[in-house]
């Protein structure tokens, strides 16, 4: 039990470096002059997917590359429900209304990404230097991928702005975002690195006579500490009107988490990294899949009041929970 507790112990930690990363990068974009919607897909969708990379890095470097693709996804379907987190307990009227349609590519390239994934288990075995050729085309898109939002959102004008609130804009100095940045990465990092040891322990540990396994493990519970940084990212967006930044950091942290498979297939050293893996992770990349679509057709139709499509995420993230448990072996 003591590993369950320090494992809490370092995702509180996750969540401050996270709030604080947040900050610094929304400052740091603002005296660039980025919009806030390309600020929550590029700047602060990488800065709050730091935890995925640096567990799923440490993960492979342990030899467990189960854990850390389970991780990568795992924090993709969680990233999703965070949209029902917010439709449910901070939004009046619904999360898809409110944001625009510009951020319909960004969650069509995570579909792609992943599709493009799902062919990596069939294609397996073709590699160049031991990497599979799938990671290299994953992580050659993901740039092709923020190009063309880039364009996409700066060609058209969708007279949607977001409503930020002043009064929460939080004062610092430019000198300040970058010290702030510097330590809050640092913190994710070191931190990053022990959640991956502990969730090991955990995984080869039983609880109450359950052993949960690494896939399992991955999946729930360091996606769930690695995306709580998405999460208090997209409420403290949310409060400040920019439902857009809130969207952008979501989908912008799926595309930047399905790129770290590229990473992970880097240090592995054994060949292929898809030769390893189980269909637990076809699975689970399928799963992600779903909450994703049923997003994009939430923005599609989308009415004033309207919640139906969260409360569906919501169904199905519980589903595929339950689902990725029976098969977690």
């Amino acid at each position: 039990m003591i590993n369950i507790f320090v494992f809490f112990v370092l995702a509180y930690i996750i969540i401050m470096a996270g709030k604080k990363l947040s900050i610094c990068g929304d400052k740091i974009g603002e005296e660039m002059g980025l919009e806030k919607s390309w600020v929550g897909i590029i700047m602060l969708a990488s800065i709050t997917s730091l935890p995925e990379l640096i567990t799923s890095a440490s993960s492979t470097l342990m030899g467990n590359p189960d854990m850390a693709i389970s991780n990568i996804f795992g924090s993709n379907l969680f990233n999703i429900f965070i949209i029902f987190i917010l439709d449910v307990f901070f939004i009046k009227n619904s999360f898809s209304s409110s944001v625009s349609m510009k951020n319909y590519l960004s969650a069509f390239f995570s579909i792609l990404l992943t599709m493009i994934f799902l062919l990596g288990f069939i294609f397996e075995k073709i590699a160049i230097f031991k990497i599979s050729l799938i990671s290299i085309i994953l992580f050659l898109l993901y740039f092709v991928a923020i190009k063309l939002i880039y364009e996409f959102e700066h060609n058209y004008d969708f007279n949607d702005p977001d409503e930020i609130n002043p009064e929460d804009s939080i004062v610092m100095s430019m000198v300040q975002a970058k010290k702030g940045f510097v330590v809050s990465s640092l913190t994710v990092i070191t931190t990053g690195i022990a959640l991956t040891y502990v969730a090991d322990r955990i995984a080869t540990t039983p609880i109450f006579g359950i052993n949960l396994g690494e896939s399992f493990v991955g999946v729930i519970l360091l996606a769930l500490a690695t995306s709580l940084p998405e999460l208090t990212v997209s409420i403290q967006a949310i409060r400040m009107g920019s439902f857009n930044m809130a969207a952008g950091n979501i989908l912008g942290s799926n595309i930047f988490n399905i790129t770290i498979v590229f990473v992970a297939d880097l240090l592995y050293r054994k060949g292929s990294i898809f030769e390893s893996l189980t269909e637990f992770h076809i699975i689970s990349a399928v799963l992600s899949l779903v909450v994703l679509l049923v997003f994009m057709i939430g923005i599609l139709f989308r009415k004033k009041k309207k919640k139906i499509d969260s409360w569906i995420i919501g169904a199905v993230y519980i589903l595929a929970m339950y689902i990725l448990y029976l098969k977690r072996y």
